[in-house]
């Protein structure tokens, strides 16, 4: 598994922004509109990531700081996780730029695809976007309507799995799986 060291650095600081906001949020100590806007930045940042800070106990934050520190500073292994995370990560932060540049746009053509690659510079995250040149039909109309579904098609695609498993390396069993198997924290 490789993942840039780059990636890993920013799954530590959205690790550690999550873990200071749950703090400042459980000590009162947060103010609505800083925490609203910082909120919107890490989600920008980040798809999944509000997601992630409200299923995810403090001591699981904790856990993935401290293995992703290991990474970085102690030449660990990466974990198969991680390597999801920052696939899921880029593949939606692209997704959303280019679904936000189609502007509702149902048809995709040549010259629709050209205009796209020629406009990625400009887009936000444009090296994450760039990835859906190509894919902008399948962008378009996603699966039962929901670009998520498309990303992790993509995801588990480049890591050679099910989109199942892909889903679980990304955000650990569902609330729906434990639910039924009567583990629901």
């Amino acid at each position: 598994m490789r993942v840039p060291r780059a990636a890993l650095e920013q799954l530590l600081a959205k690790y550690a922004q999550m873990l200071a906001m749950r703090i400042a949020h459980a000590s009162g100590e947060e103010e609505g509109g800083q925490v609203r806007r910082r909120m919107a930045e890490l989600a920008a940042r980040f798809p999944g990531a509000l997601r992630e800070m409200d299923e995810l106990e403090l001591a699981e934050i904790r856990r993935r700081i401290e293995v992703v520190e290991g990474v970085l500073y102690e030449h660990r292994e990466v974990e198969a996780w991680m390597e999801a995370m920052a696939l899921f990560h880029a593949m939606a932060r692209g997704a959303l730029s280019a679904k936000r540049w189609l502007r509702g746009r149902k048809t995709i053509d040549a010259a629709v695809e050209r205009a796209f690659a020629e406009g990625v510079p400009w887009l936000p995250f444009p090296e994450d976007a760039r990835a859906w040149t190509g894919h902008l039909a399948r962008l378009a109309a996603p699966p039962r309507g929901r670009v998520t579904d498309l990303v992790f098609a993509r995801v588990a695609e480049s890591l050679g799995t099910t989109e199942a498993a892909a889903r679980r390396l990304v955000f650990g069993v569902s609330r729906r799986e434990r639910q039924g198997n009567g583990t629901l924290r």
